[in-house]
């Protein structure tokens, strides 16, 4: 599959979103909050579990495992959110919008007339197939349309770590999997 193909492919779909404008002098140190990495035993993924269970468990019982580590993992971010003052701050000087659409490598939102096209942005955001996990991308906007009394902005991920954009397919194919099983399509 050649980019454009892979570009084209979208979700419609509604998520929490935080979005903070940048400057050019701005972007190294949010780059490396992008690519700062975390140890993979303090967080939780879905879709390495799969592989690291063996097939001595029957599908009920890797079911529920899963199920208890994902749980469990929740739970952790949670509360080292709340009790980490500084996130909570962090989050203060974003603005809270919501996605209206998902694209491999771009993201829309819905906001007021507060950016333009070519500004600089730092994106927060999680996915719900992942909630313990926030992503962030450096992107910058491409598209401005008018949607009632708001903006819609579509902007290309220019500095995303190539995992958070593993997690983005996974979840389109998720959401489309689960819009043909509502559908009345065996899968």
């Amino acid at each position: 599959m050649d980019n454009n193909t892979q570009s084209s492919l979208r979700i419609q779909n509604k998520f929490i979103v935080y979005v903070k404008k940048i400057s050019d002098d701005e972007k190294e140190y949010y780059k490396e909050e992008v690519y700062n990495t975390i140890d993979p035993s303090d967080s939780f993924s879905f879709f390495m579990s799969l592989e690291q269970l063996d097939s001595s468990f029957g599908d009920l019982n890797k079911a529920f495992v899963l199920m208890m580590k994902e749980m469990d993992a929740k739970l952790n971010y949670i509360i080292d959110i709340l009790r980490d003052k500084e996130y909570q701050n962090k989050l203060s000087s974003y603005k809270k919008t919501y996605s209206c659409t998902l694209f491999r490598d771009k993201l829309s939102f819905i906001a007021d007339d507060d950016f333009k096209e070519q500004d600089l942005l730092f994106l927060r955001f999680i996915l719900p197939i992942a909630t313990h996990y926030e992503i962030k991308a450096i992107c910058n906007i491409i598209k401005k349309e008018s949607k009632n009394d708001k903006f819609c902005y579509e902007c290309n991920f220019k500095d995303i770590k190539k995992t958070d954009t593993e997690l983005i397919i996974h979840y389109m194919l998720f959401v489309e999997r689960k819009m043909l099983k509502e559908k009345g399509f065996e899968l």
